[in-house]
């Protein structure tokens, strides 16, 4: 007799209003226990999302460290085989005697460029005024015309010997 009611209790019982305008009333116990595993099974869910969410957060910057530690031997990689290209002889010091070279070069030409053009000059101040004096005749300046030649063919000599 009591086991037959504890075995109703066990299996699901459907129960259906006669009318369908009947309200049906369920016992607190009842209410409470199909609430319970509800309650436990939303909570779980909820720890489990926050469990997926710190390891994601953990491996995302577990990444990030890594990525900063790639890049970092990457940069010291290139720095070195920037500095392994560069010429022995890069030294500030050896820049600054070849800047001091090249000034002096430059100081020579001035002086040459001064010297050698007062003949180019006067050599063309020359074709000028035959040109000016024989309007009619230009072709009795060519010996004027091939002073300054050679007075322009002197610069250049000197020019490319500077160079050297």
């Amino acid at each position: 007799m009591g086991a037959a009611q504890s075995s109703q209790n066990v299996q699901e019982q459907v129960i259906t209003p006669s009318e369908p305008g009947t309200s049906v009333q369920f016992s607190p116990s009842l209410i409470s226990r199909l609430s319970s595993p509800s309650d436990s099974s939303s909570s779980s869910s909820n720890s489990a999302d926050d469990i997926v969410r710190r390891r994601l957060a953990a491996e995302s910057a577990n990444l990030r460290s890594q990525e900063a530690e790639i890049l970092s031997k990457i940069n010291a990689a290139l720095e070195k085989e920037n500095l392994d290209k560069e010429k022995p002889g890069m030294s500030s010091e050896v820049l600054g005697k070849d800047i001091e070279q090249i000034r002096e070069k430059v100081e020579r030409l001035k002086e040459k460029k001064l010297n050698t053009s007062k003949g180019v000059r006067e050599a063309r101040e020359q074709v000028e005024k035959c040109y000016l004096t024989n309007p009619e005749k230009p072709l009795d300046c060519w010996k004027q015309v091939e002073a300054f030649k050679t007075e322009v063919a002197k610069l250049e000599q000197a020019f490319v010997k500077s160079l050297q």
